[in-house]
């Protein structure tokens, strides 16, 4: 069930609707609450039902064996290039420079990254992984962090937590307020 979840968010990111709206596309697409199909998303969630799963094919024009296969292998998605060009993404505008000093690469050999005319190397790959955070563990060669529910950046947090704190009603702002407030103040 897993191959599906992922196959479902890169069905969504091909199509280029924007991570924010994932959620409800797949409400559309599968005809079920927001809440459900946050759940899917997030990996929470448990098996789709038949009619789910029907309508996830009508709507993607896929089989259900070709959903339940390696969307990503069949389609040639080259998994580091899409996860380089995700975090670089999510960069503000003219750090990318700042970032090739960091690792010691000139800008063109990062363009080079971007376009998959070239591969990190395995030190330069560990360089990136800790210059973002990500999890000990991380292969960017292999796993598909592009497709992650879940922002990276510095950046992509600092505005999830913006957008939720502006989508939060003042009663559930005013009861947490005072544990942010600790939480933000150290």
């Amino acid at each position: 069930m897993q191959v599906l979840k992922r196959n479902i968010r890169y069905l969504l990111w091909k199509g280029g609707a924007d991570r924010k709206e994932w959620p409800s596309r797949l409400a559309g697409w599968l005809a079920c609450p927001i809440p459900w199909a946050n759940a899917l998303l997030e990996g929470e969630g448990g098996e789709l039902t038949a009619k789910e799963r029907k309508a996830l094919g009508n709507e993607t024009g896929l089989s259900p064996e070709d959903l339940l296969g390696d969307l990503l292998e069949k389609q040639g998605v080259d998994i580091l290039v899409e996860n380089i060009r995700h975090l670089l993404n999510g960069l503000p505008h003219g750090q990318k420079k700042e970032f090739a000093q960091s690792l010691g690469v000139d800008v063109t050999t990062v363009s080079r990254w971007l376009g998959g005319a070239q591969r990190p190397t395995k030190k330069k790959l560990e360089e990136i992984e800790k210059y973002f955070g990500l999890p000990p563990g991380t292969n960017l060669v292999s796993e598909p962090i592009f497709l992650w529910t879940e922002p990276i950046s510095e950046s992509q947090i600092k505005s999830w937590i913006t957008d939720t704190i502006q989508q939060t009603d003042v009663k559930t702002l005013r009861e947490i307020f005072p544990a942010l407030r600790r939480l933000l103040m150290k």
